[in-house]
């Protein structure tokens, strides 16, 4: 499966067809599909696409989204950075503005200060949002506006919606 990954040009056509994804959004919602059904096609799609596109080419969205942290992220975290968990609360994670959004954290600066290049420095202790990422399912017609959100910064969400357009018939 060859995919364009070009970030520039994949920014340039999201934005280029805001009105479009827009439109699609409440189509989805209209869809006579089951939520199980739209699922269910919606990974099946996605399948092929995560596999064949390697995030560590790109990493646009450690450099680009705010990451949101649980405590349980933030302990991993501080034993495989071998930061203090003080010193994590005190200088990368943020609490109060994480509240805001009725979160625990959120990493505080962009890109994440964790990112060397286009790789994670603490892969294996990363948050669960960085681990799931980018998430279609469950509930793929109810996020879609979220999802929608990253069309623009990812290339999987990118081609992802777009196949799914041409399978409903868009």
């Amino acid at each position: 499966m060859n995919l364009q990954i070009d970030l520039e040009f994949i920014a340039a056509e999201a934005l280029n067809r805001a009105d479009d994804y827009d439109a699609f959004r409440y189509f989805v919602e209209l869809d006579e599909r089951t939520d199980a059904e739209l699922d269910t096609l919606v990974e099946k799609i996605a399948a092929p696409i995560i596999a064949a596109i390697d995030c560590k080419q790109c990493a646009n969205c450690c450099r680009s989204l705010d990451v949101y942290l649980t405590e349980a992220d933030a302990e991993r975290l501080a034993a495989g950075s071998f930061i203090p968990i003080e010193q994590l609360l005190n200088d990368t994670i943020d609490r109060d503005r994480a509240a805001a959004n009725e979160e625990w954290g959120v990493f505080r600066h962009k890109p994440c200060q964790f990112l060397n290049g286009t790789l994670c420095s603490v892969y294996e202790h990363r948050p669960e949002s960085c681990r799931m990422y980018p998430v279609f399912t469950p509930d793929f017609r109810w996020t879609l506006e979220e999802v929608l959100g990253g069309v623009g910064l990812c290339p999987i969400i990118y081609h992802t919606i777009e196949q799914l357009q041409r399978e409903l018939g868009w």
